[in-house]
Formats: structure tokens, sequence, C-alpha cells
């Protein structure tokens, strides 16, 4: 589970990334990680979020996907949602 630090430290870099790339468009960022579709973003799709965003190294982005989604995913399917995703830059 991510620390206090780190949580902030993800927030800030995902929004930064969602103001820079999608201009401020969250939605458009969430269906442009979520490539296949299915409503929700899975790990590899969550890694390639975090490498963009700049978050972690490739050693490292797997236990950041790992902990967001612990953290995030309420419904226990393994994926963040569109409602677990915003409900993480509020």
């Amino acid at each position: 589970m991510p620390t206090a630090t780190q949580k902030r430290e993800l927030e800030e870099k995902l929004l930064a990334l969602v103001g820079n790339r999608f201009h401020g468009d969250r939605r458009a960022a969430f269906l442009h990680y979520d490539a296949d579709g299915d409503g929700r973003v899975n790990k590899d799709e969550l890694k390639r979020m975090l490498s963009d965003a700049e978050i972690g190294n490739g050693l490292t982005r797997w236990a950041w996907a790992n902990g967001i989604i612990e953290e995030l995913d309420k419904t226990g399917d393994g994926m963040i949602s569109w409602d677990e995703f915003t409900s993480a830059l509020e």
C-alpha cells in the first residue's frame, strides 16, 4: 500500500499528466489508457499510465500498479473502473 508521501506524488504526477497531455479532461485520459475499451484500466494499462506520468521505473512500476489497484479496486476485479479512477483524483 502506498505511503502518504507516495500517494501525494502519485496524485500530483497523474494530475499533471491529465492536465498537460489531455488538457485536464480526466475522461479522455481514462479512455486513452483503457486500451482494450472494456471500461476498466488493467495492470498493464495502468503501468503505461504510470510510465507516461514518470512514476517509478521499469523495475518498480509493477509494485506501484499492484499497490494502486489494491488501494482503489473496490469491486475486487483487479482493475480500476472510471468511478475508482475519479475517486483517486479528487
